[in-house]
């Protein structure tokens, strides 16, 4: 109560010196009167708004603690009832997982050096040596496994393995990828085993756990685990595809486990799969226990359910078993999936067996899959059941594409290809550089819509407009505190949004802002003020195992809070608009404000300056450090989200490092006809005033 009560005395003085002498001399005693009744009033509502805000600080955000990961986290989508419903989920959901897994904005398909040698000429099949470069320096490596006696072209499936002791040589009773393809071949098929990252041939070049890759430096170009591997699954249908023995319009995928894990992924993000048949990992709870079923963005208010789901309408068989985490299949993740087939009238396309087993893809697993295959890939409507038969078990040496200690000439480093993966990144967001309207359409689409997977909203449609806005998000307590200084009630006063690392005490401090006719709105948004998570959590939060698959970022938590008190004044009336981002929160203000819909941009004359604070746009160790936001540098990073703020309204860029490239944001400002400041020195508040109340 002394903090409400110094600042309604702070607030009283500066109220009473907007009234300059000359005002003061024409004012008429009624008009006094009238002045002072208003003081009285604005003192009154400060009061009142303090004190709401304070009893709000013992609303829990539970953002500030709460850190969900595979184990813990229990998702329940919405159980969806109408198909166009469903699609802008899809849709939005196909997004984000393209994103999590590094496709987006999509890379140039090299070539792939392809070489297939060392044929094995067997009952019915042949097996032979497989390597090519998904990407330069990248190899692939695995087995080809082609029937033999059959003519034209035949349907192929790509066979990743999960975390099986010998990767794709793994032969045993719970297992076999040997088996799996041999029995595939023999059907009539092709089929192609290849390794995961750090497995038998691929081990050749890096471990399947590199430290680089799980770095939050990696996290913010979308490079790891996940993505390496889902991008040598996209080049692996590229290679079948190029085989002329096959179809390429009957692709199907299957694996267990970890490999399980890139069925149900590669399914949901390419579109050339026809048939697939996860085992043993789409689950409601555990979603994967390695780095390489996990990125950063990849289950963030979803789960495996939800992409598993995104494959409908083509068909899928999900195989499950009794003694793993999939042992609910039958009665939680298989009816969801199966309902959203409904949606379609393609119920029927998605079926479950369910295995009395451990963890596995054993015989029975197999002989599940082997008619599923054969139905929906080689056209035999009337196969129910293939028998394995015998399975020869074949050298490792006469399997393995390297010979024991080789490296062959051209493989890269896990540092050189992630050097390498940036550089192509930066290359092709070199052509969305505006220099045109079609060219900033392109960046501007491009940009907003990554960053909405990122913040987890384009724009918050049901902003809440009440004081202090805690709201509710995917079912939990969240929100920002909101202070407005004066002025709440006049409809015709622009509205000043000021987000400072001070929080909503901010408004002790706002001066001339508040000046000039205006109302100025202090939000507290996550991270700044009262809202910092406690110091033991900030190591987690940024580098714990998993966090970013399955939450926010503090910084994207933060956006989000900006975006949504901006829609809650907008929807408080069409007065004209101001934000200022101040301290650390001038990058989260701009990130925020490239996301403003134009038509809002418009209708509010929205105007914005931003303090960067000196951010160093150019090193990822600021982006770690300041504004971390996995994903941010592959769009481009501030400076093409400055480009795109630019090219909607007014802005002013201050305490701008010299390193900040501004063409980007130069070009867009200019091709618009809205005026763009780039200053090096920060600048006060009265000239911030000044530059604001031109839009007024």
């Amino acid at each position: 109560m002394a903090t409400m009560t110094m600042l309604a005395k702070a607030m009283t003085t500066r109220i009473r010196t907007t009234m300059t002498a000359k005002m003061a001399t024409r004012m008429t005693m009624k008009a006094k009167a009238l002045w002072a009744a208003t003081l009285m009033m604005a003192i009154g509502l400060v009061m009142t708004v303090l004190a709401r805000s304070a009893s709000a600080a013992g609303l829990e955000d539970v953002r500030s603690g709460e850190v969900r990961f595979h184990t813990n986290t229990v998702y329940t989508p919405v159980l969806h009832d109408d198909l166009a419903a469903w699609e802008e989920r899809r849709a939005w959901l196909r997004g984000q997982v393209r994103l999590a897994a590094g496709l987006t904005p999509e890379l140039p398909r090299t070539e792939l050096n392809a070489r297939v040698f060392g044929r094995l000429e067997r009952d019915g099949y042949t097996v032979e040596k497989v390597v090519f470069e998904s990407w330069p320096g990248l190899f692939v490596t695995g087995n080809l496994y082609r029937p033999t006696g059959v003519t034209g072209r035949v349907p192929a499936i790509a066979c990743p393995h999960g975390h099986w002791g010998n990767g794709r040589l793994h032969h045993d009773e719970r297992g076999s990828i040997p088996a799996r393809c041999i029995t595939l071949a023999r059907m009539g098929a092709v089929a192609f085993a290849y390794d995961m990252i750090g497995y038998n041939d691929s081990g050749r070049q890096f471990p399947h756990k590199v430290e680089l890759l799980e770095s939050p430096a990696c996290a913010l170009w979308g490079v790891g685990h996940l993505g390496w591997q889902t991008w040598n699954s996209v080049r692996v249908l590229d290679f079948l595809q190029s085989l002329p023995d096959v179809d390429p319009l009957r692709l199907g995928v299957t694996g267990a486990s970890g490999g399980g894990t890139q069925t149900f992924i590669l399914a949901a993000v390419d579109g050339r799969i026809r048939a697939a048949c996860p085992v043993n990992m789409i689950s409601s709870t555990m979603q994967g226990g390695c780095h390489c079923e996990n990125a950063p963005l990849l289950r963030i208010d979803t789960n495996n359910m939800e992409i598993g789901a995104l494959f409908a309408p083509r068909p899928m068989l999900m195989v499950s078993a009794t003694g793993d985490w999939t042992k609910l299949t039958p009665q939680v993740e298989y009816p969801f999936i199966r309902g959203i087939y409904g949606l379609y009238g393609q119920a029927d396309r998605a079926s479950n067996v369910h295995v009395d087993a451990e963890h596995n893809y054993n015989l029975a697993s197999r002989e599940a899959m082997y008619p599923f295959m054969a139905r929906h890939l080689l056209g035999r409507a009337d196969v129910d059941r293939v028998a394995e038969g015998t399975i020869p078990q074949e050298k490792p040496e006469d399997l393995l594409v390297f010979a024991e200690g080789e490296r062959p000439a051209g493989m890269a480093t896990a540092e050189e290809l992630v050097s390498s993966f940036r550089s192509a990144i930066r290359d092709r967001m070199a052509a969305y550089r505006p220099i045109s309207s079609e060219s900033y359409a392109e960046l501007a689409r491009l940009v907003r819509r990554n960053l909405a997977y990122m913040v987890g909203s384009d724009w918050p449609a049901t902003a809440p407009v009440a004081a202090p806005s805690f709201y509710e998000r995917s079912g939990r307590k969240v929100g920002y505190r909101r202070v407005c200084v004066d002025g709440q009630g006049d409809a015709s006063r622009p509205v000043r949004v000021i987000v400072s690392p001070e929080g909503w005490r901010a408004a002790e401090n706002v001066g001339a802002l508040a000046d000039g006719g205006a109302t100025a709105v202090c939000v507290e948004v996550f991270g700044a003020g009262e809202r910092v998570p406690a110091p033991a959590s900030s190591t987690v939060r940024v580098e714990g195992k998993f966090f970013t698959t399955f939450n926010r970022t503090d910084a994207a938590e933060a956006v989000y809070d900006v975006l949504t008190a901006l829609a809650g004044e907008v929807r408080r009336g069409g007065r004209p608009l101001g934000l200022v981002g101040s301290g650390r929160m001038g990058p989260v203000c701009l990130i925020a404000r490239a996301m403003v819909p134009p038509e809002v941009s418009r209708a509010t004359g929205l105007r914005t300056v931003i303090d960067m604070a000196g951010f160093r746009a150019s090193e990822d160790a600021e982006y770690v450090a300041r504004l971390f936001v996995p994903g941010i540098r592959r769009i481009g990073g501030l400076e093409a989200i400055a480009a795109v703020a630019a090219g909607a309204g007014p802005l002013w860029l201050h305490h701008v490092d010299e390193g900040f490239d501004a063409s980007w944001a130069q070009e867009a400002a200019a091709m618009h006809g809205f005026e763009l400041r780039v200053t090096r020195e920060p600048v006060d508040s009265a000239a911030i005033t000044a530059w604001l109340e031109q839009g007024s």
